[in-house]
């Protein structure tokens, strides 16, 4: 005869999990300006560009977001186990780790055109700073719908709390690709021909200026 399954592990009650959605998120910072060269090269550029990209890469802003969670577990089982461990309450953290500006250091400094080229730049950090909050809103619904039916059977309190920990990370996953998505596609339509050939026209004399730094190079 083959082995009698196990019944089921009773779960604990469940109650209405809470649910913390934190933001960290303080203001870019202006670092000191590098050479249009090391632009390119922290931008991850080929050495070698095709005439005029130098104009794209006066500017760099840089961001690096992570994301934290914590899950404290309610659990009920036989001390042998196995137990059945639920969420009652999760809290989740978007820190922006990395959020700077950096300027071409041929660019005159604090003329029309170090101010354009900023003001840019500034148009790229509000698009990082929009779309992690709204990935905020999107991580608190996508949490609270994995903790209204998350439940994790394992053979000790432990396992079950790694295991809801695995689940959470793939429950949110979706949500974190779409800011990864929100953000491409607010760059690009920042980053478009018609923006770089205004940069390339404003301000003249620092555009004569610059030009000259950038062949003595």
């Amino acid at each position: 005869m083959p082995p009698p399954v196990p019944a089921p592990v009773a779960c604990p009650p469940r109650g209405a999990p809470l649910v913390r959605v934190t933001v960290s998120d303080p203001d870019p910072r202006v670092l000191a300006p590098v050479s249009a060269e090391d632009l390119r090269r922290l931008a991850d550029l080929p050495e070698e560009s095709t005439p005029g990209t130098v104009l794209h890469h006066l500017g760099l802003t840089m961001s690096r977001v992570e994301w934290r969670s914590e899950i404290t577990v309610r659990s009920q089982g036989p001390d042998a186990g196995p137990v059945c461990g639920v969420p009652s309450e999760v809290r989740l953290s978007l820190v922006h780790a990395e959020h700077s500006i950096r300027l071409a250091r041929e660019i005159p400094r604090g003329g029309c055109l170090a101010r354009q080229v900023l003001a840019h730049e500034r148009r790229h950090a509000e698009v990082n700073r929009r779309t992690l909050r709204d990935a905020a809103d999107g991580l608190r619904q996508a949490a609270r719908a994995w903790a209204a039916r998350a439940r994790a059977e394992a053979p000790d309190a432990g396992a079950a709390a790694l295991q809801l920990q695995e689940d959470l990370t793939a429950a949110v996953e979706p949500v974190l690709a779409r800011l990864r998505e929100a953000r491409e596609a607010g760059h690009d339509a920042i980053d478009t021909p018609q923006e770089y050939r205004r940069l390339g026209r404003v301000c003249p004399t620092d555009q004569r200026r610059l030009s000259t730094r950038l062949q003595s190079h």
